[in-house]
């Protein structure tokens, strides 16, 4: 259940251990045998527990033993918004208590009396009479736009005597009705006035007097929350205490920030708050300051409650190291009373438990803890971080500055400065552990965890992570729609043991577009065992050459890796892990025949084979010895493929080059026989020698694509003389010839440039 802000009732919830102040106080109220009124005073600030003190003395009344005990009402001048009859509403309410909670005669004929007194104290109702001017006249000028036309065709008046009557009929009820609401309120004014006898207001008021004063049980009422009002009304309130506190037998328990309400008051009054407090309130009491140790325990009482509404899952994310540092690099230094435990606990669990799917966690709960903190007690702060996620979670080591112009820091430190110190240096100890990357910003001018600890950190859900940032924030698995969400990757995960399900999954997400987030994110899992186990190994090595062919064509950039180039990595990542070689062959060995894809194994079977131009320290995951076994399992696969297949691929040269360099002739020249005499298949064949390139002006946004057409490639396989026959039977061939324009007249172009 939420833990909403609301005071405790009973000692049973108590655990600030106030139960001694507070039966002090009952006390207090019990023993008060003079007959002045007394006005107490409790101070404390927001959330330091004056209502629940208040509670726990009420309940200490309530189970003494004392035969007279007194009747305690409590006032609530928030329900009340009208101040000019606050005194009408108080009086009201104190009457209506007194009638509800004793059965006793007298203390009705009181009652009574303070409905009376309520009813001298409140103003004729002028101000309601006139509130309803307004709609009177716009009643009786709204007749004007009655239709006169009707009217004049059903009496056959003129229109202006109609327009008159009218108008004056309008007059006549507007008037009636304001000269009724005055006759009303007047009627009402004199009536009360007749009921008490026609006495005076202070000739009641001593009647009153009397009659508390004879009174065996003290009335004690009771006005909380007054540091919540406006300016306006606290000055009303005290007004009003200080007005009627002369009654006898009774005592005003008043509880509110003192700071607030003297601050309020000067402003209001022009005087002292202090010395204008001072008039009033003959007895006060402080709240007794909360316990670090108590807050701290009720803290971990409710963080425990919170996460055991969590998933499992969640235990194998809590590291109890990094808690206990979050904890005291500023956490606990954010809560000064139970009301901001309460706050928090309601918002966190509410939050928190929207980030997980099934038994499945999206966010590391310490993690998420702390940005809420944030959020709570910072949060220009958290939307600070919220809006510049590159700026806390960037791994690049000159981003930002260096060490003596560190611009990254000074952007973070300028919003910092904004908080109050205590909060700055509570928020600033927090995002050091949340944001590692931060504390190296801090400390060095720039990050000193390289990309990667990415992976890392994405495998344990931490905000520091690129990947796992707008979960925290957009409180959506993954981040938006198109992320993957943490339940995404498990599903895919287990799915490893089953090749047909991982394969379904993977092809699934071809569809959607979001491969390449999938071979990233699993990258992140290929040294845990526990989650990757090596029995899986040949399972997803399979999977992965299966789709290698279905892979879209992807647009990157100069330092970006496609999807083809994810699969090696993962492959590479899990090869590595055991690092065993024989057990890397046997994997290959049993995948490539099996494979649905051709590049895949190709390209595979490529970046192992050791090139003249590498560096000696490249690491292989084969023996040499059994590479050229591999490849010729490659051959063979490429050979039993479908020639048009071949040619459409989007890695054709690719192919076709490891094809010429892994086989013999007689692998790879019958293709090229066929293909000569098979038109279709020769222009699709020449197709693929057409590159593109892009092309930009300084000062434009947009790009030129630029097509050519590579000659040096193409006499690798074929001559320049059987190209140039080609295009002269094209030439004689319309059909042909318009439909392969393109290709001929890039091929034209560069062999003119050559010439």
């Amino acid at each position: 259940m939420f833990k909403f802000d609301k005071p405790i009732n009973s000692k049973k919830e108590d655990f600030l251990s106030r139960k001694n102040f507070s039966t002090h106080l009952g006390k207090a109220l019990l023993t008060w045998e003079e007959k002045e009124s007394l006005v107490i005073a409790l101070y404390g600030e927001w959330g330091s527990g004056k209502s629940s003190v208040i509670n726990l003395a009420k309940e200490h009344t309530k189970e003494s033993e004392e035969e007279n005990k007194p009747t305690i009402i409590e006032f609530n001048p928030w329900f009340f918004s009208d101040l000019d009859n606050l005194s009408q509403y108080f009086f009201n309410e104190i009457a209506t208590e007194l009638e509800i909670k004793n059965d006793d005669k007298k203390d009705k004929e009181i009652a009574e009396k303070l409905k009376l007194y309520a009813k001298l104290l409140q103003i004729i109702p002028e101000k309601k009479v006139l509130s309803d001017l307004s709609s009177k006249i716009l009643f009786g000028l709204g007749l004007l736009s009655i239709s006169t036309s009707q009217i004049i065709q059903w009496t056959n008046l003129s229109a202006e005597w109609v327009k008159y009557t009218i108008f004056g009929l309008g007059l006549i009820l507007f008037l009636l009705g304001l000269f009724k609401d005055f006759l009303l309120g007047l009627s009402d004014y004199f009536s009360h006035r007749a009921n008490a006898n026609k006495k005076s207001l202070s000739e009641l008021k001593k009647e009153i007097k009397n009659d508390l004063s004879e009174r065996k049980k003290k009335l004690v009422i009771v006005i909380d929350d007054i540091d919540r009002l406006n300016q306006s009304e606290i000055r009303q309130i005290f007004r009003l205490v200080r007005v009627n506190a002369d009654f006898p037998n009774t005592i005003y328990l008043l509880a509110f920030d003192r700071k607030i309400i003297e601050a309020n008051l000067e402003e209001q009054v022009g005087v002292s708050g202090k010395d204008y407090l001072e008039k009033i309130v003959q007895v006060s009491f402080d709240i007794p300051l909360a316990k670090s140790e108590k807050i701290a325990n009720f803290l971990f009482q409710e963080l425990d409650r919170v996460l055991a509404t969590l998933p499992a899952s969640h235990e194998k994310l809590f590291d109890q190291t990094y808690w206990a540092n979050i904890y005291h690099s500023g956490f606990k230094n954010l809560f000064k009373n139970i009301r901001d435990v309460k706050r928090f606990a309601s918002s966190l669990q509410f939050n928190i438990s929207q980030m997980h799917q099934k038994e499945v966690m999206e966010v590391n709960p310490i993690d998420f803890i702390a940005i809420e903190a944030i959020r709570l007690f910072a949060p220009d702060f958290y939307s600070f971080i919220k809006n510049n996620s590159v700026l806390f979670t960037s791994t690049e080591r000159n981003n930002h500055g260096s060490r003596n112009t560190n611009l990254r820091k000074n952007e973070i430190e300028k919003i910092l400065n904004e908080l109050s110190p205590e909060i700055k240096d509570s928020v600033l100890s927090l995002i050091k552990r949340l944001f590692p990357q931060i504390d190296g910003v801090f400390q060095y001018g720039y990050s000193s965890h390289g990309y990667e600890w990415q992976s890392r950190w994405s495998k344990y859900l931490r905000v520091c992570a690129t990947k796992n940032f707008d979960s925290y924030f957009t409180l959506i698995p993954g981040g938006d729609e198109e992320e993957l969400s943490q339940y995404e990757i498990e599903t895919i995960l287990s799915s490893m043991s089953k090749t047909d399900e991982f394969e379904k999954l993977l092809n699934e997400y071809i569809e959607k577009k979001k491969i390449k987030k999938v071979l990233e994110r699993i990258q992140d899992y290929t040294n845990d065992s526990e989650k990757i186990p090596q029995v899986h190994f040949q399972n997803i090595v399979q999977v992965l050459f299966n789709i290698s062919d279905n892979l879209p064509k992807e647009e990157t950039g100069f330092f970006d890796i496609d999807s083809d180039m994810e699969i090696m990595r993962i492959i590479f990542q899990l090869f590595k892990r055991d690092n065993d070689k024989e057990k890397n062959y046997e994997v290959l060995k049993n995948t490539i025949p099996l494979s649905k894809g051709i590049f895949g194994p190709i390209h595979k079977i490529s970046l192992e084979t050791p090139r003249d131009d590498e560096e000696k320290s490249r690491e292989h995951l084969l023996e040499e010895d059994k590479l050229l076994e591999l490849q010729k399992l490659c051959i063979e696969k490429i050979n039993s493929t479908e020639k048009e297949r071949l040619l459409r691929h989007k890695n054709f040269l690719y192919i076709l080059y490891r094809w010429k360099e892994w086989g013999a002739e007689k692998d790879w020249k019958p293709f090229i026989s066929d293909i000569q005499n098979d038109e279709k298949l020769f222009w699709l064949f020449l197709k693929n020698f057409i590159s593109e390139s892009k092309s930009q002006t300084m000062g434009d946004y947009g790009y030129k694509i630029n097509k050519q057409f590579n000659h040096e490639s193409l006499i690798t396989f074929l001559e320049p003389d059987e190209m140039k026959k080609k295009i002269e039977e094209a030439k004689n061939k319309p059909e042909i010839f318009n439909e392969n324009k393109e290709v001929i007249d890039l091929f034209l172009s560069e062999k003119k440039n050559e010439e």
